[in-house]
């Protein structure tokens, strides 16, 4: 038997890839999930041929969340899909206070496609030095898509990258409101094409904080993913 095959996957349940696992015949051998905040392992331990159909099986159900067959981080098959495309990124942050960017230089070989990020904690940061307009602040608050779309942008124009990324949020233990609860977290990325999503993360203020960042790096993936480098 082979040594195990490991699928890694971003934004999956554990529940959803049990279901997808569900539709392939009975084979001896082993699988161990290993839930990792917004991240999420499959280990397989099986003959060959099993492997190589549960992971046919994975990808078909999956898609683009399979971010990974084999050992490599979510930050390092960033960088390696950035470069691989000629793409160069930028990062705003607030509530993440620097995670993304800490993630990302992790990686060796970072320097080739990373431009460099700004941390904009207060307000007044971010109009400073990403550009947001105090009008938006104002009128939809810190957490907000329109808050976080202008974030990417300003990031994007300061730098002259490809790509930008951008996070803002509320990780707590206080600052929650009825509307936005702890946890509530805003994405966005911004290129050729541009994205913006809404995140609900449990845990304490670390969790979300580690979720964030994980969401973050899925994102600039996707964008990479999403044929940007073809457009560019």
């Amino acid at each position: 038997m082979s040594p195990p095959r490991i699928i890694r996957l971003a934004d999956v349940t554990a529940a959803e890839v049990h279901e997808a696992l569900d539709e392939v015949e009975p084979v001896d051998g082993s699988v161990d999930l290993r839930p990792r905040g917004y991240l999420l392992d499959l280990s397989i331990r099986a003959p060959d041929e099993t492997l190589d159909r549960i992971v046919r099986q994975v990808r078909r159900r999956f898609g683009d969340r399979v971010y990974e067959v084999g050992q490599r981080s979510l930050p390092a098959v960033v960088i390696g899909l950035l470069g691989a495309h000629g793409l160069t990124l930028s990062t705003a942050e607030s509530c993440t206070g620097g995670g993304v960017a800490t993630a990302l230089t992790s990686v060796p070989g970072a320097s080739e496609v990373y431009w460099g990020g700004v941390v904009a904690y207060d307000d007044v940061a971010k109009i400073a030095e990403l550009e947001v307009q105090a009008s938006t602040l104002e009128r939809c608050g810190a957490v907000s898509k329109e808050v976080v779309q202008e974030m990417a942008r300003g990031i994007r124009r300061r730098s002259g990258t490809n790509l930008s990324v951008a996070v803002t949020g509320i990780a707590g233990p206080g600052g929650g409101t009825a509307e936005k609860p702890v946890g509530t977290v805003w994405i966005a990325s911004a290129g050729p094409q541009e994205r913006a999503r809404a995140f609900r993360f449990p845990g304490d203020r670390r969790e979300v904080r580690r979720r964030s960042v994980r969401a973050a790096l899925d994102m600039i993936r996707l964008a990479g993913l999403a044929g940007l480098a073809g457009s560019v």
